[in-house]
């Protein structure tokens, strides 16, 4: 099994925004996010919520092998518990406290699973 995280596509639209439009610089290490997260107002695709219309959002792409497996991504620390990923293999995060919050991935196949948890402390979070 192997699992790996990477920042998604800048051309790629998510939820009506490009990914460019939320974040620059954007690198996955082994237990690290770094980069700018850029300060979005009005991504109202992204949530129903309003209070979810604002902020700061990493975009990422997971890639999993076996193709069938299951992957789970929780922003620990933030409001919505674990997200099953559909065929997109991908997410977008609304990071509210670097320091606090960390991404945990797991992917599970036929009993085995892979989780990899990494830290937000080297994002930079523009404000408005």
């Amino acid at each position: 099994m192997s699992l790996s995280v990477k920042p998604e596509d800048g051309e790629a639209v998510l939820f009506g925004k490009t990914v460019n439009e939320l974040q620059s610089d954007v690198v996955v290490s082994d237990d690290e996010v770094t980069g700018t997260l850029k300060y979005v107002d009005g991504y109202v695709d992204f949530s129903s919520n309003v209070s979810e219309q604002s902020g700061n959002y990493l975009a990422l792409k997971i890639e999993a092998e076996p193709a069938e497996a299951e992957t789970v991504v929780e922003l620990v620390g933030g409001t919505k518990g674990p997200v099953t990923l559909d065929d997109d293999m991908n997410i977008v995060l609304l990071i509210k406290n670097k320091d606090t919050q960390s991404i945990k991935v797991t992917t599970t196949h036929n009993e085995e699973s892979v989780t990899k948890t990494y830290g937000l402390s080297g994002l930079t979070l523009e404000t408005e």
